[in-house]
């Protein structure tokens, strides 16, 4: 198994490569072809995909998917409570944690091309008839319907419980930190406890990343 980070414009996708390839979350609007170049660079035949999972509904995740499902005709697959937010391209409820966030919001937080979703997501389920050794963990907080993914390798994809660095991951990017924006504060910190005690020896964020679990137990030790 291999876990490939995509780096977006503003942030990151990720291609799974195991018996099958999946991806995870789509970026922003218009990054379908940055997405399948660097599937291509991966040595991945995009025929060889089976599933585009999201994190999250938000636009910097979901935004390319209608580009993607009519380029690959594969399926995809999110959480029952943000389905809403790729049926009608909107971002829900959008917290932002202090000023230097809200001004983000205001630039980054747009309306997308909607997208119906194959997959409603409902419980936590694995990924083996994608081909892929994974199983989807239920990590609300960011989103009503954020999940995290943990592989058969002990790594995991967490979207945006937290994030990594500042300025959008750009800086610092290995430092574990609280996301610009929640739906839900204690949610989160919950969700990170839970991260927390699996115990993934690789922690691949949304934004930077990725990190390590030493780091994020020193950085939330006040929560944990």
């Amino acid at each position: 198994m291999e876990i490939i980070k995509i780096k977006l414009s503003v942030s990151n996708a990720y291609l799974v490569k195991d018996k099958k390839s999946i991806l995870i979350d789509t970026g922003s609007p218009k990054e379908a072809d940055k997405i399948l170049s660097a599937v291509k660079k991966a040595g991945v035949d995009v025929k060889d995909l089976s599933l585009i999972l999201h994190t999250h509904g938000h636009v910097d995740h979901a935004g390319s998917t209608a580009e993607l499902k009519r380029r690959l005709r594969i399926p995809s697959a999110i959480h029952k409570d943000d389905a809403f937010m790729l049926q009608t391209g909107t971002n829900g409820l959008v917290n932002a944690i202090n000023f230097e966030a809200e001004i983000y919001k205001k630039i980054l937080v747009k309306p997308f091309e909607a997208s119906e979703p194959d997959i409603i997501i409902e419980n936590e389920m694995l990924l083996s008839d994608f081909g892929v050794d994974g199983k989807i963990i239920f990590t609300s907080g960011h989103t009503k319907g954020s999940i995290s993914i943990l592989f058969g390798n002990n790594e995991m994809i967490i979207g945006d419980v937290m994030m990594g660095g500042f300025m959008g991951g750009n800086l610092f990017a290995s430092r574990p930190t609280y996301h610009y924006f929640y739906n839900n504060l204690d949610e989160i910190k919950s969700s990170i406890k839970k991260i927390v005690n699996l115990k993934p020896s690789k922690v691949y964020v949304g934004h930077g990343g990725p990190l390590l679990l030493e780091d994020v137990n020193k950085r939330f030790s006040e929560i944990l």
